[in-house]
């Protein structure tokens, strides 16, 4: 019986030294881990961007008076030549009017001096000659003021022309900022014209970034509360920096494709700035910074936990292309705080 007794205490104790030996030993730790692999990379940059007119003029009077004629709203369309408004032209019209019987009187003065010059050349020996040259001259003078005042009619015609203004490009307007029967003058702006028919998008780069852009670089636009992606391509990249925003404006044009979309709507661009066939890529959270620069955390064969310093194209995007420092096949953490160097760890599968 008391043999009995000792076994029973000796299997308890070993029970319990095993309990406690698996409570209390170190276990590796389950982490998170992603393979390196080499694939096709893109490096996109992600920037809103907007719709805006091919061609966009302010329409504004070369002459000031009273709006007589304002025919078209906002969202006509007009086309190339169509008269759009008519500014009070009674002073050009009297001026061309007094013009015009000007020119008739010295038309008449003038044929006097012709007829006279006729008439003295006829009677040939018995004519004095200063009196012919004196008659020769007054038709020259005659002449030569008919010009004059045939170029006053035409100015007053183009000053009234100048009444008249016309679409320089077919469009569709997209302001009137006037009334008919208001007085404009030359500050004002009598329609807002643009050319929609092939509309181009701007965006605002920064300058860390913008200097990368040229133009040909492809881009591909979606629009809101639409599926449809559009292929666009750079069309030109502003040399100058502005100083209040540190951004450059770039302009984009569609390639193969036209869009119904109003002027000032925001789109997403992405513009594709290099293509790679074979790169390493990985989470830009698996990557750790520090003053002596970037590092990953890599699990070795033995599963334990080694940091790595790695070299990578810095660009604001989920995943960055990492151009040395690991290789395909080893296996990071992938969160870098889940397991320190030196640690065992167990792969979570």
């Amino acid at each position: 019986m008391k043999a009995r007794k000792l076994f029973l205490a000796a299997l308890a104790t070993i029970v319990l030294a095993s309990a406690g030996y698996w409570l209390l030993a170190p276990r590796e730790k389950e982490v998170a881990t992603f393979v390196v692999k080499t694939a096709p990379a893109e490096r996109i940059l992600a920037i809103n961007g907007r719709i805006r007119p091919r061609l966009q003029v302010d329409i504004r009077p070369t002459l000031g008076g009273e709006l007589v004629a304002l025919p078209f709203d906002v969202g006509d369309r007009v086309v190339a030549g169509q008269i759009l408004a008519r500014i009070d032209d009674a002073p050009e019209t009297a001026a061309i009017a007094e013009a015009e019987a000007s020119v008739q009187a010295q038309q008449a003065t003038l044929a006097q001096a012709r007829r006279d010059l006729a008439r003295f050349e006829a009677l040939s020996q018995y004519a004095i000659r200063r009196d012919v040259e004196q008659r020769r001259l007054a038709v020259v003078e005659g002449e030569r003021e008919l010009s004059r005042r045939r170029a006053s009619v035409m100015q007053a015609r183009e000053l009234r022309d100048r009444r008249v203004l016309r679409a320089p490009f077919a469009g569709v307007i997209l302001e009137r900022p006037v009334d008919p029967g208001q007085t404009v003058g030359l500050e004002n702006v009598i329609y807002r014209l643009a050319d929609l028919s092939r509309p181009e998008i701007t965006i605002e780069v920064d300058e860390i970034y913008a200097a990368e852009i040229r133009p040909g670089i492809e881009a591909i636009i979606s629009l809101p509360g639409q599926n449809r992606l559009l292929r666009a391509k750079v069309l030109h990249v502003e040399p100058r920096v502005d100083p209040a925003t540190g951004a450059r404006d770039v302009r984009l044009g569609l390639v193969d494709a036209t869009i119904d979309a109003p002027s000032g709507l925001t789109v997403t661009v992405n513009l594709v700035i290099e293509k790679r066939d074979r790169a390493i890529s990985v989470p830009r959270n698996a990557i750790i910074q520090s003053g002596s620069g970037a590092k990953v955390r890599v699990v070795g064969d033995d599963n334990v936990v080694i940091e790595r310093p790695i070299s990578y194209v810095d660009w604001p995007a989920e995943e960055v292309i990492v151009t040395s420092g690991i290789k395909p096949g080893e296996r990071i953490l992938a969160d870098p705080d889940s397991a320190q160097p030196g640690e065992k760890i167990r792969r979570a599968e």
